[in-house]
């Protein structure tokens, strides 16, 4: 995960012939000297847009490079000559030793400056070098993602993997590159306008900043945020499908005149509260077991199997007297049907009247609240008065009743209350006389199954008492069918109960796994590792801010905000309190911080780091000299600080003269005139 930058060639050919400028990098720190507007800058946005990272400073797709490599570059003598064309070259290494070389065409004829041309091998600082090529595309779409895509190849060569973040207007996608480069590359224009940097939000990524840094420091945050999502959802799915199970079975028990009973509705690790579930059939006005039911019935069709089909003749006495028992059951099943429906309605009436009083309670809360929010809000602004209309001036009594009424009344806060809890209370009732309601419902289906059946039978039976004696009887027959219709038809219950309570263990290992995950993440928000990286971080922070003489507040009062991840003091952000110039020195503090972060803990931090500027808003020379100091140092961990300056030069050379570092000084214009 390391990005080091090892020669920048830029060229242009005019009519007078080709220009140029040749920069080598060495690991530490590069500084890069020249007066005001003679081409440093361009140089520093050249390697930007050789890398394909223009929308890191805007959307738009123009060249982000001046008229020096697009339309006409001056000479010393200040005379002008038109570019023809012009082309960038980048030679750049990664952390495992591979080098490769960047080519883009800035202004070219019939050659698409979306065009990238990678060779794989020094061909800068090593020209007789014949390494392979090939071609990348870069700013249309895709080119994060698709193989020819030239970002997804400098994602490969820099070893990340780049996390999938939340977008406001599109499905989830990857964390783009130009999201993640300001955090080490501070261009000049609007690189030094905001701490940590000026990350470019039209991308629309959701915290775009906070998943930013979150990278670049290898955080564990948002990894364990979306492991947290990740895990609702995975409860939410378990327990919605545990409730499609329960619903489905108590559905299919209820079609046969049963109910499903202690089973449980929700998700439950305790197999035994599963194993306790068993289904209920109501018979003869009373609710027996499933299992105690098929056994009967199936001790009564061996009787009947292990006896003749009696003659009609031979049972007409005990026809007669059935078909008597039969008329006096359906009238009492009549009864209690009928006592069934009218408490199936009276309980509906309940069910709906109890709905309204919720709505009604809800309607009434709502206007209280709000009542409530007015009065906040009167007291904020100044304007209104809790006891005066705003437009009439008549006085108003802190109450939704009628102004007419005197008589006193509770104060709006403990009406809300109230209310709150009358809806509390209605809502339990609801659910029990919800509850009620159901069982009612399979009440009154029980009672017309019987009556059908008892319908059914009587009709065979009067049958049966008008055929021919020597008939066989249609009852016996009918008894032995029906005996084994409802075998079959409470067999298919328990088969399918018994189905489902196997696929409600195998969701109940899943639900104990779950529960086992979460128990697993940390409590916190952070991990131990992001804890110890925040610290080392904050320390890096305040050691640095008071080394470039930061002075607007004492800077061990500096801290990292955990959510913005900007610099804070006593939990409030920095912004309009701090000067200009300590608002730079908080700027390389935090850069520098980020960079030198890797020492201690790992990051994803290339280990690179360009400011093109940096002394902005006239920080002072001791600033400066002490920030190019702190720059140096990071050749001891072999990385590398890019610092581009129009700095006075003998004050410059002054303060490198005291520091390890590769100079480049440029007299007049950076790009000028070079041998072909």
């Amino acid at each position: 995960m390391t990005l080091r930058l090892r020669h920048l060639r830029m060229r242009a050919v005019t009519s007078a012939g080709p220009y140029g400028a040749d920069i080598p990098f060495a690991p530490g720190l590069n500084v890069i000297w020249a007066d005001n507007t003679k081409g440093k800058s361009t140089c520093m946005q050249g390697m930007l847009y050789a890398l394909g990272m223009e929308k890191m400073l805007s959307p738009r797709r123009e060249v982000p490079l001046p008229h020096a490599m697009t339309s006409f570059l001056k000479n010393d003598d200040e005379t002008s000559e038109t570019v023809l064309e012009s082309a960038v070259s980048l030679e750049i290494e990664n952390g495992a030793g591979h080098v490769v070389t960047v080519h883009r065409p800035i202004k070219r004829t019939n050659v698409d400056n979306r065009l990238i041309t990678v060779d794989f091998g020094a061909t800068l600082t090593n020209p007789e070098a014949r390494p392979e090529s090939r071609n990348f595309f870069v700013f249309d779409g895709g080119a994060a993602q698709r193989e020819d895509g030239f970002h997804r190849f400098l994602e490969d060569f820099l070893g990340w993997k780049l996390p999938t973040v939340r977008r406001y207007d599109a499905p989830d996608g990857k964390l783009y590159l130009e999201t993640i480069f300001p955090l080490f590359w501070v261009e000049q224009k609007a690189g030094w306008s905001a701490i940590p940097a000026a990350i470019p939000t039209y991308l629309r990524i959701r915290e775009v900043q906070k998943r930013a840094v979150e990278f670049i420091m290898d955080l564990d945050i948002h990894k364990l945020e979306l492991e947290r999502q990740r895990l609702q959802e995975q409860f939410d799915q378990n327990a919605r499908d545990w409730g499609n199970l329960w619903d489905e079975m108590d559905r299919y028990a209820r079609r046969s005149g049963g109910k499903t009973e202690a089973l449980p509705q929700r998700p439950t690790v305790v197999l035994d509260e599963l194993a306790r579930g068993h289904v209920l059939i109501a018979e003869k006005a009373e609710w027996v077991t499933l299992r105690g039911l098929l056994t009967q019935l199936r001790t009564r069709v061996a009787e009947l199997n292990a006896i003749a089909v009696p003659a009609v003749g031979a049972s007409a006495d005990h026809l007669v007297r059935q078909l008597e028992s039969l008329n006096k059951e359906v009238e009492a099943a009549n009864r209690l049907r009928i006592e069934a429906y009218m408490a199936k309605q009276l309980k509906e009436a309940d069910v709906a009247s109890l709905e309204r009083r919720i709505k009604s309670l809800t309607d009434d809360m709502q206007k209280n609240q709000d009542v409530q929010k007015l009065q906040r809000y009167s007291g904020s602004v100044g304007a209104l008065t809790p006891d005066q209309c705003p437009t009439c001036e008549q006085a108003l009594v802190d109450s939704l009743l009628s102004q007419e009424v005197l008589t006193a009344v509770m104060p709006i806060e403990d009406n809300i209350e109230y209310l709150r809890s009358q809806l509390k209370m209605f809502q339990d009732i609801l659910k029990r006389e919800q509850d009620e309601q159901r069982k009612l419902e399979v009440r009154a289906a029980q009672a017309d199954r019987e009556l059908n059946e008892y319908y059914s039978q009587i009709r065979t039976i009067r049958a049966d008492l008008i055929a021919p004696t020597g008939n066989p009887s249609a009852v016996a027959i009918e008894e032995r069918v029906r005996a084994e219709a409802r075998i079959r038809e409470l067999e298919s219950i328990q088969s399918m109960f018994d189905d489902t309570v196997e696929r409600m263990q195998t969701l109940a290992a899943t639900f104990s796994n779950l529960l086992q995950a979460r128990a697993d993440l940390p409590a916190d928000k952070m991990s131990p590792l992001d804890r110890a990286k925040f610290d080392t971080l904050t320390t890096l922070l305040r050691q640095q801010a008071r080394a470039f003489g930061f002075s607007t507040f004492d800077p061990d009062e500096l801290t990292i905000d955990e959510d913005t991840y900007r610099p804070q003091k006593e939990g409030y952000e920095i912004g309009f309190e701090t000067s200009a110039s300590d608002a730079i020195r908080l700027k390389w503090a935090y850069q520098l911080g980020l960079l030198e972060l890797g020492h201690q803990h790992p990051t994803h931090h290339p280990g690179m780091l360009l400011l093109d500027e940096p002394r902005q808003q006239s920080s002072s020379k001791i600033s400066f000299g002490h920030l190019l100091e702190r720059a140096a140092a990071s050749q001891r961990s072999d990385q590398q600080v890019i610092v581009s300056t129009s700095e006075d030069l003998e004050t410059l050379k002054d303060i490198l003269s005291r520091i390890k570092c590769k100079k480049t000084i440029f007299s007049g214009y950076v790009i000028k005139p070079v041998s072909a």
